[in-house]
């Protein structure tokens, strides 16, 4: 099969770039002949999409001159934005796949689309429908963001493919240490709609109301513009408590995630979809503190999942505070939550499932 994926890659770091290398290199090791063009623009932000610049401007401009690596590929697989310029920006390729006869396949990483495209004017609505109305498939991560995607494109065929962990995090051989402090984990990008600053208002509320003893990991690219507010936050937390490590490769993610006992995810990240993160966390054996935001809810039914509400500090310091009461309570669930995730987010299964959508095109 000669396909050309078109989306982010790395080196950038985020659910979407983790997730196009990953599939790039499986179906490549598989024998099938993949090209690629990286759209990433190499900025962190929490309001990605919603404004043109004239750096992604002049960054699409000279994407586009690889336009014909699209000619002789059985199917082109893109994973687009969820705003008006997301998507309108693969316009060029889409039209130029429309010329070819060759089909093509949006994969959408986020709940955002639906929302979006309501607040858009008629005129951009139109073109945003054609451009939908004419792929052979669009992928998303779960069945509530499936759905919210067929109400406005009600003729579009729609896959479900959830997420997936590197299987490379896996060790069977190795002891959880128990401590004798809980060790909190924050894997993400440390940016605005992530929930960082309320994590951290949270983590001050334990240290100075609850008198909570703890430790906790910090790793991943700080939004532009989110330093000093960062910053101001860990000073008030002591200074044996907190590791800021930036960001973490393979190895590093996985030393952190089996250092950790609970992982924490306060998003309210309008884009968001369905966090490889939380994912890994289960699949580590960590307990799980998040929201419902975009499609996490559909991957929160597990014993070892605490929800939040988002931009709250004060109901997720209750939270973090109850997660830790129940730890010695909960190891049997995270045994049992731990072999559940492993099988059901599998990366064999999802490169299967990807390319079962790819091969029906």
């Amino acid at each position: 099969m000669k396909v050309l994926m078109i989306g982010p890659f790395p080196p950038v770091v985020n659910g979407v770039t983790v997730s196009n290398d990953f599939l790039y290199h499986s179906l490549t090791s598989q024998g099938d002949q993949v090209n690629r063009i990286n759209t990433e623009t190499g900025k962190i932000a929490s309001m990605q999409g919603d404004k043109i610049s004239l750096h992604k401007i002049l960054t699409f401009l000279s994407i586009y001159k690889n336009i014909f690596k699209v000619s002789g590929k059985d199917v082109v697989y893109m994973t687009i934005g969820q705003t008006f310029w997301g998507v309108v920006k693969y316009s060029p390729f889409i039209c130029y796949c429309w010329l070819a006869g060759i089909p093509y396949v949006f994969h959408i990483h986020g709940g955002y689309l639906s929302k979006s495209y309501l607040n858009m004017s008629r005129r951009k609505q139109r073109i945003i429908k054609v451009l939908f109305s004419k792929s052979s498939c669009v992928i998303a991560l779960s069945e509530s963001l499936a759905k919210d995607i067929q109400n406005i494109f009600t003729k579009v065929n729609i896959a479900v493919v959830e997420n997936f962990y590197d299987q490379e995090l896996i060790h069977p051989a190795l002891e959880r240490t128990v401590h004798s402090v809980p060790h909190f984990l924050f894997l993400s990008n440390l940016m605005l709609g992530k929930g960082i600053l309320e994590f951290l208002d949270a983590l001050i509320i334990l240290q100075d109301a609850h008198k909570l003893h703890f430790k906790v990991a910090l790793a991943g690219n700080i939004e532009r513009g989110m330093q000093a507010e960062i910053q101001k936050r860990i000073d008030r937390l002591k200074e044996d408590k907190v590791y800021f490590l930036g960001l973490a490769d393979l190895p590093k993610k996985k030393e952190l995630l089996y250092w950790s006992d609970i992982f924490v995810l306060p998003t309210w990240y309008i884009m968001e979809g369905q966090p490889i993160s939380i994912i890994e966390a289960y699949v580590t054996g960590n307990v799980v503190v998040s929201t419902h935001q975009g499609g996490i809810e559909e991957i929160s039914g597990y014993d070892t999942f605490f929800k939040t509400e988002a931009q709250n500090p004060a109901l997720l310091a209750e939270v973090l505070f109850n997660s830790v009461q129940q730890l010695p309570q909960l190891k049997q669930a995270i045994e049992q939550t731990k072999k559940t995730t492993q099988i059901r987010f599998n990366s064999n299964r999802f490169v299967e499932e990807i390319k079962e959508v790819l091969l029906k095109k």
